[in-house]
């Protein structure tokens, strides 16, 4: 059987993983992310007992321009090639990632490449963060943002509660994107859109992703 080895190796490797904690804090933002540096430190010495590196290496970029509160914004879209080798000489199917910041100075590189390599390992290694990104946290025709799918069926449709505006609000403050945030206010029902509250989280959620970002400091 080919490439015995690497899958081993991954599947040990995933056994030694613990949960990265969100130990840093962005107080201007206010959101807690586990930097690029605590993240590696981790996953660094795991791969490299296992015999396993990855290589990730930028292959298309592209400047984009997108209208932003103040004024046009300048983005960059990078697509990486990614591909994980064993000290077998095995390696992993080569994967492209894709990941867009905006335009603010070499900064903007090193936070696209650190996001794009978390991602990775994230999913190659099934590393726990914490977040809210299961099933039971859709949005369903019958309820809000947040509620449960059996829970939700106990709502009436036009009936608005304060659980339901506070799940919408954190729902769209854990956006990590400008499209990603379109896609959750996307899944809110249309009632709890019009609740002034969700409205100022929903603006706010904006205005910080249209900041540059600086370093590594990207939530998951």
């Amino acid at each position: 059987m080919t490439e015995k080895k690497i899958y081993s190796a991954v599947a040990k490797a995933m056994g030694e993983i613990k949960r990265v904690g969100k130990d840093n804090r962005n107080t201007e933002q206010k959101y807690d992310f586990a930097s690029i540096d605590d993240f590696m430190a981790m996953v660094g010495p795991i791969c490299a007992a296992n015999g396993l590196v990855t290589i990730i290496d930028e292959d298309v970029r592209e400047f984009v321009e997108k209208p932003g509160k103040y004024g046009p914004t300048q983005w960059v879209s990078i697509t990486y090639q990614i591909t994980t080798w064993h000290a077998s000489g095995e390696q992993l199917p080569t994967v492209r990632r894709h990941v867009e910041v905006i335009r603010n100075g070499p900064q903007a590189y090193g936070a696209a490449q650190s996001y794009v390599l978390k991602q990775y390992y994230r999913g190659l290694l099934a590393i726990p963060t914490g977040d809210k990104d299961d099933p039971d946290y859709e949005t369903t025709p019958e309820g809000p943002v947040g509620k449960r799918p059996q829970e939700a069926q106990k709502q009436k449709p036009q009936e608005i509660s304060a659980e339901a505006i506070t799940l919408a609000k954190e729902y769209l403050a854990e956006a990590d994107s400008l499209e990603d945030l379109r896609e959750r206010w996307g899944r809110i029902p249309n009632p709890v859109q019009a609740n002034a509250d969700v409205i100022a989280a929903k603006d706010a959620a904006k205005e910080r992703l249209s900041k540059p970002i600086i370093d590594d400091e990207i939530p998951y």
